[in-house]
């Protein structure tokens, strides 16, 4: 086996394979990457028996065609590292894989083709279309509420959801919750959770430019596949929460703010919130919203901020690192909260109706 290429073409395929390859080593062989050189078409893969990438490599030049398995993280690694420039690609005697430049060699140990897991059908049946800018966004509005090695396993992903014409995702860890829909163009009704990981190496894959996406869902898994990779993943095994139950109504209290300015001042106050709960506390005085913090030393802190639109009774606490998480989240330059008790979840509005964003208070 023997090709070569640019640094630039091979990359970040080597980092999103790496970062799916199975880092815990159930079995060795999962921790490398299996690589196809064949006839100028250089195919990728990579699994930890829950998610499956395959990539496919443009601009190679294939010499001697062949298969082998390379470690995952020392491959991506080192390339990484090189300059920009031409990298060749061999299979050395004595089962050494050699990565070369003008300047250097790298010799990695391999393991045989025949001994990494096959791959699934790579059908995709029933497929939907979806623009890569919009998946993308769905995505990112979303998963940062999702819990993370949360003893309810269901909580550690994003439920995606489809039912007359509109697709939703949700996610929630219980203390915040964020929801993301647009008009979908079909009649299909389905829904599943699709695990954190599987989030994570999506948003790093996918695309940023206007291409279409095609992706289909059944009861155990999703795929996603565009024109150079297919992503398959099992799906969370269990039924998501009532997620309507969480999204408050009724009476409420609202503000609205700088949101630039009240991430800034809920930063410098935070620093000394208790360490435990890392709380903050919103109060609206008049024309002025106050924002205090304190511990367990004794220690203080308050500033105050001009309300855009004031109303008196708006007192509520948060969770210093979730408000600020979801405040990094939202661009426009202005936010309202509304509250609807101090001890109830407040909503986060923005010029996005398409969004709903709730965050739980804390107790001080």
């Amino acid at each position: 086996m023997k090709f070569n290429l640019e640094k630039k073409d091979i990359d970040s395929a080597l980092l999103s394979l790496s970062a799916v390859a199975d880092k815990k080593q159930t079995l060795p062989v999962l921790s490398n990457i299996l690589i196809k050189a064949q006839e100028n078409r250089l195919n990728m893969l990579s699994t930890d028996l829950e998610i499956e990438l395959e990539m496919d490599v443009e601009n190679v030049v294939v010499e001697e065609p062949g298969e082998i398995t390379i470690p995952a993280k020392k491959a991506s690694d080192i390339v990484k590292e090189l300059p920009d420039g031409n990298i060749s690609f061999s299979l050395e005697e004595g089962e050494k894989f050699k990565i070369k430049t003008p300047t250097g060699e790298y010799n990695l140990v391999t393991m045989e083709a025949s001994s990494f897991p096959e791959f699934s059908s790579t059908e995709i049946d029933n497929a939907h279309e979806i623009n890569s800018e919009e998946l993308v966004e769905l995505f990112q509005m979303t998963s940062f509420a999702m819990g993370n090695q949360d003893w309810r396993h269901y909580l550690n992903g994003t439920y995606i959801e489809c039912a007359m014409g509109t697709l939703k995702m949700v996610a929630t860890d219980a203390h915040r919750l964020a929801m993301c829909k647009k008009e979908f163009n079909t009649e299909a009704e389905f829904s599943g959770i699709i695990p954190r990981k599987t989030c994570m190496e999506l948003m790093r894959i996918l695309p940023r430019e206007n291409e279409k996406i095609k992706f289909s869902i059944d009861q155990n898994r999703i795929v996603f596949s565009s024109s150079n990779f297919i992503f398959k993943s099992k799906l969370i095994d269990a039924n998501f929460p009532n997620y309507n139950q969480v999204i408050p109504s009724g009476d409420f209290i609202e503000i609205k703010v700088n949101r630039e300015e009240l991430l800034d001042i809920v930063s410098r106050v935070s620093v000394l919130s208790n360490d435990k709960f890392k709380g903050v506390k919103l109060k609206s005085e008049g024309n002025l919203l106050k924002i205090f913090s304190s511990n367990n030393d004794q220690e203080s802190a308050e500033e105050e901020l001009q309300l855009e639109v004031a109303n008196e009774g708006f007192e509520i606490a948060f969770n210093v690192n979730y408000l600020r998480e979801m405040l990094n989240t939202i661009e426009d330059k202005s936010i309202s909260i509304q509250s609807f008790g101090n001890e109830k979840s407040a909503l986060m509005k923005t010029t996005n109706d398409k969004r709903v964003l709730v965050l739980m208070p804390v107790r001080l």
